[in-house]
């Protein structure tokens, strides 16, 4: 690439940026209309297997309203054997989807002297036949279509079988109990049913079709197969079976949603197909089958994948036209810059006189030139304005190091200060992040027994800060009085800052007065960090009980106060958020908890200078590698 032209060049990138837009217009066209596909095909199934459902239930509903009505005709019919098989047979003959259907009486409860009486009618060929269907060898009262639906005291659709009695065809049994009124009581007297061949099921599910190979399939509530396209399935496999068969562990999950009553849409791999489908199934309320309708997934996006595949053949031939139609049009613009390299060169080694070419077109090649024109007579300038522009910032240089010493002189910085007295330590240090900063930090005495101390931080860096710092250090001074109230000064200040702060400069700040006879110390914090005390024996206390709104911002605001007492070998730590913000080169901040550790572990038991040192050192040493982003200021005065 690096030895080809500007017209390859161009027309390599202006066609791969055609390429990569084109991608990705193809495939979130793709992704679109799959999803509105798969949401249409969703809906549309949804349809389908909602009105099969519904058409099944219809029939089962039916189906089930006749053992109601034939508990009800018993009360008139009960004891007499002619009028129940009469009753049996007629239900059989006007019910055209009903196989068979049977009354079951409790032992000895019709007839005294009788312990089976079940009489069964059912359809062979065009007849009707009858049997008794209880005896020693078919102790119907033990079976689960009579004990099931007595226990539960409601009507039950057995699981399907298939009938070797009378139909030899797969069917289901719908069982209600019915009862006799004794003594104001219902007391159960046996189970009326109905026997529904599901050979019209099978014709119903299999009449499902959608696209070339999609099929339906019914399960019952414990997940057998009643209708499926393979015949093996039916009624010798189930859901599960089939799932663990094949280790499908997706066709289980689908298979415990169907059993359970749920409804969904799903993709799965079918082991009868061996392709990736789609399968949306739906309960049946009357007996808790359920049915489902599967759809390969081949076949669903067969007509977007075609359509997509032409639009992948339409942009490769598009592709090769625009770049042989970029190439050639990229060399007639680029001609004349070849005739500008040349010129530029000589401009590059230094001869801003040389003759460029004249373009007669209006174009940007022309401006090009007359650019290059312009350029020779600015580089001329230009050269002349950075002699003026580097004396100029050697003398801003100049007076941001006046400014600096400036600074540092308004802070007391001689240590000790007070050598005579030995009841004070005293250390503080101010290191600006630039060449001037906005940190503060004094102390005086007010009186022979009593020591001011404030530390402050201003909002912002650089010259403003640094002569807002100054201001708030000279009303600390001015302001501050014997006997008065650490509240008052700091409001006095707050008043005097308020006024013409045009630009709504604020400073945090906290001050204190000690009074060394008793080591009580009352204090002010104007919105700044938490001081800490580290006692003598070793243990870490913050000063959290005060913390106002900065000064400068409001003018009518009252400021709180609080008292502390420090024993002997106590210090008190002041500084500012340059302590706990510094950052590590992975954005990590350096934090309170790792302030309070290196107070505890390697301040105790330290001078006031010391202990500045070390916080300072910790600090730097956090902070390896990156740039210090804020002023560090630190004051610590310990009591004697």
């Amino acid at each position: 690439m690096k030895n080809k032209g500007l017209a390859f060049k161009l027309s390599l990138y202006i066609l791969s940026s055609v390429v990569v837009i084109f991608v990705i217009i193809l495939f979130y066209n793709y992704k679109i209309s799959k999803e509105l596909i798969l949401k249409n095909v969703e809906e549309s199934t949804k349809n389908l297997t909602f009105s099969t459902v519904n058409k099944i239930e219809s029939i089962l509903n039916a189906s089930e309203k006749i053992p109601d009505n034939v508990s009800y005709v018993l009360d008139l019919t009960s004891n007499n054997h002619l009028k129940i098989i009469g009753l049996l047979k007629s239900v059989i003959k006007e019910n055209n989807e009903i196989f068979g259907t049977c009354i079951a009486f409790e032992p000895y409860s019709l007839f005294e002297d009788s312990l089976y009486y079940a009489p069964y009618c059912w359809r062979k060929n065009d007849s009707i036949k009858y049997k008794n269907i209880g005896s020693n060898d078919y102790q119907y009262f033990n079976m689960d279509w009579y004990q099931i639906p007595k226990e539960l005291n409601h009507p039950v659709w057995t699981e399907p079988y298939y009938d070797e009695f009378g139909g030899e065809i797969i069917m289901s049994t719908y069982s209600v109990p019915f009862y006799d009124i004794v003594n104001g009581e219902k007391k159960f007297k046996g189970i009326a049913t109905i026997d529904i061949s599901l050979s019209w099921l099978e014709k119903i599910v299999s009449s499902i079709k959608i696209f070339k190979s999609g099929f339906a399939f019914l399960i019952s509530k414990n997940g057998t197969f009643i209708t499926h396209p393979v015949p093996e399935f039916i009624m010798n496999e189930s859901i599960f079976s089939i799932a663990d068969k094949y280790d499908h562990p997706n066709l289980h999950k689908i298979g415990q949603d169907m059993i359970s009553g749920k409804t969904g849409f799903v993709q799965i791999n079918p082991v009868s197909t061996k392709r990736k489908s789609w399968v949306f199934y739906a309960p049946l309320p009357s007996n808790n089958w359920s049915l489902a309708i599967v759809i390969p997934e081949n076949e669903l996006f067969a007509d977007l994948h075609l359509l997509h595949n032409r639009l992948i053949l339409i942009g490769v031939f598009g592709f090769i036209v625009l770049f042989i139609l970029i190439f050639f049009i990229s060399r007639k613009i680029t001609n004349p810059l070849r005739e500008l390299v040349s010129v530029t060169k000589q401009i590059g080694s230094g001869n801003f006189n040389v003759i460029l070419p004249v373009f007669k077109a209006k174009d940007e090649i022309s401006e090009l030139s007359n650019s290059f024109v312009f350029m020779q007579n600015e580089l001329k300038n230009y050269i002349k304005d950075l002699k003026d522009t580097t004396a100029a910032k050697e003398k801003i240089e100049s007076e941001l190091k006046i400014a600096h010493d400036i600074q540092q002189g308004i802070i007391p910085k001689i240590f000790p200060p007070f050598p005579e007295r030995i009841d004070i330590d005293i250390f503080a240090i101010l290191d600006p992040a630039k060449e001037v900063g906005g940190d503060l930090y004094d102390f005086f005495f007010i009186n022979d027994h009593k020591i001011a101390f404030a530390i402050g931080d201003v909002s912002g860096k650089g010259v403003p800060a640094s002569l807002f710092m100054a201001i708030t250090t000279t009303l600390l001074r001015a302001k501050t009085f014997k006997d008065q109230k650490v509240n008052d000064i700091v409001k006095s200040i707050n008043i005097k800052l308020c006024k013409d702060n045009e630009n709504a400069m604020f400073v945090t700040f906290f001050l204190g007065i000690i009074d060394l006879r008793t080591g009580e110390i009352n204090y002010c914090n104007a919105g700044h960090n938490y001081p800490y005390i580290l006692r003598a024996n070793k243990k870490l206390e913050i000063l959290n009980k005060t913390h106002g709104t900065p000064l400068g911002l409001f003018e009518q605001i009252d400021y709180k106060s609080d008292k502390i007492v420090l024993d002997k070998q106590d210090t008190l730590i002041l500084y500012t958020d340059g302590i706990p913000e510094a950052m590590d080169n992975k954005g990590n901040l350096y934090e309170d908890h790792r302030l309070q550790d290196t107070l505890l572990k390697l301040c105790c038991n330290k001078s006031a200078k010391e202990i500045t040192t070390e916080l300072v050192k910790s600090t730097k040493k956090f902070a390896s590698g990156t740039e210090q982003s804020d002023d560090i200021t630190i004051l610590v005065l310990s009591y004697f």
